[in-house]
């Protein structure tokens, strides 16, 4: 994308003063950057033509979103950082100088729905965005400077899976995969569905409701890098590139979207953001899904809080404080009743376990 001039920041507030103040404008980490490193932040590839066509469908994409709102399955709002007084979102981070955008919002998406699905918000899901972007998006491709698209990236993270963020850390500048832990199968995130929901707000937001968050793309207009809070509607109509996050609610009444961004905690409401329905084309370009994550990987030093079974075979539960419940139902029977019996000691003692679970079920364990 062209760079272009730095937008003049005092204009943009009489402008909208002049709407009504429908959001704030302020000086913030984005706004002391130079114009190219700002567009540095982004990183989704925009065709211009395709750009002109879903713009010009704007007033469309408004009405198709509001009337999504009188779906009478949906809540007429929902935000997963207060789902009955419980936060469900992992912490704000930040992409720096690389347009890797795609990898941080499709990682938080992956993160939030581990924890919404098995309502365990204190989960330590902390999934590697370098392995996302330097591994798979490097296989495709994609460097810093070119960005990428989360179908793909959500190919690879159903099939494959993504590791644990401590076995590949994240740096901001191309690389390979030389620092990825050659054991990352073992401590690794899959997808366990994903759907392409574009040009379906009714879809987008079924989605999040049931599985806590949806990755979406949009593109960022000029004045967008100075936003401080409020529902975001476009001022300017200067194109800067295109951008991922991870949407984590809506609001009908405020007729808006609620994301993540991968801008630091300086920017935006604490490093999060509300956009207008069918602003910037964020419910109809690159908008998907994720219906589920498993794990594979030691959940470590958490208590066991509950344990049910019943008279079925292979029908036996324990109730982990971080992971929520997992299945003991193993392929023997001898093996799954020792680990009870060591799972209701702990429990017993108060004491901590150490779990390794794979899609749902305990494999292997140690108690004190």
């Amino acid at each position: 994308m062209p760079v272009n001039e730095p937008i003049d920041l005092a204009e943009l507030r009489a402008t909208l003063e002049q709407a009504g103040n429908p959001w704030r404008s302020t000086g913030n980490a984005m706004t002391r950057l130079t114009e190219q490193e700002r567009v540095n932040r982004l990183g989704v590839p925009v065709d211009e033509a395709e750009h002109a066509e879903i713009m010009a469908s704007r007033d469309q994409h408004l009405i198709a979103a509001q009337e999504a709102a009188a779906a009478t399955d949906l809540p007429s709002a929902f935000d997963l950082r207060d789902i009955g007084g419980l936060d469900y979102t992992t912490p704000v981070k930040d992409q720096k100088d690389c347009g890797s955008c795609v990898a941080f919002g499709t990682v938080a998406t992956m993160e939030h729905v581990a924890r919404y699905v098995d309502r365990a918000p204190h989960l330590p899901a902390d999934f590697s965005e370098a392995h996302a972007f330097f591994g798979y998006g490097r296989e495709a491709g994609a460097t810093c400077d070119t960005g990428w698209l989360p179908e793909p990236l959500l190919e690879k993270a159903r099939d494959s899976g993504i590791a644990f963020d401590d076995y590949f850390p994240y740096t901001p500048r191309n690389q390979d995969s030389a620092k990825l832990n050659p054991d990352w199968p073992n401590r690794r995130a899959n997808v366990v569905n994903w759907t392409n929901d574009t040009n379906d707000p009714a879809a987008i937001k079924r989605g999040i409701a049931a599985y806590g968050s949806a990755v979406a793309c949009f593109f960022v207009y000029q004045d967008f890098f100075s936003y401080g809070g409020g529902v975001y509607r476009p001022q300017s109509d200067q194109l800067a590139g295109g951008h991922c996050v991870c949407l984590v609610g809506y609001d009908d009444a405020q007729s808006c979207w609620i994301a993540k961004n991968s801008w630091g905690t300086d920017w935006g409401e604490h490093g999060f953001f509300r956009m207008g329905y069918g602003e910037c084309g964020i419910e109809s370009w690159h908008t998907c899904g994720v219906q589920g994550v498993s794990l594979r990987a030691w959940l470590e030093d958490q208590r066991i809080l509950g344990l049910w079974s019943n008279e079925a075979e292979a029908n036996v539960w324990a109730y982990g404080e971080l992971r929520g419940w997992l299945s003991l139902g193993g392929d023997a029977a001898a093996t799954d009743a020792t680990m009870l019996a060591e799972l209701a000691a702990s429990k017993a003692a108060g004491a901590k376990v150490g779990l390794f679970e794979d899609a749902g079920s305990v494999r292997q364990m140690y108690a004190w």
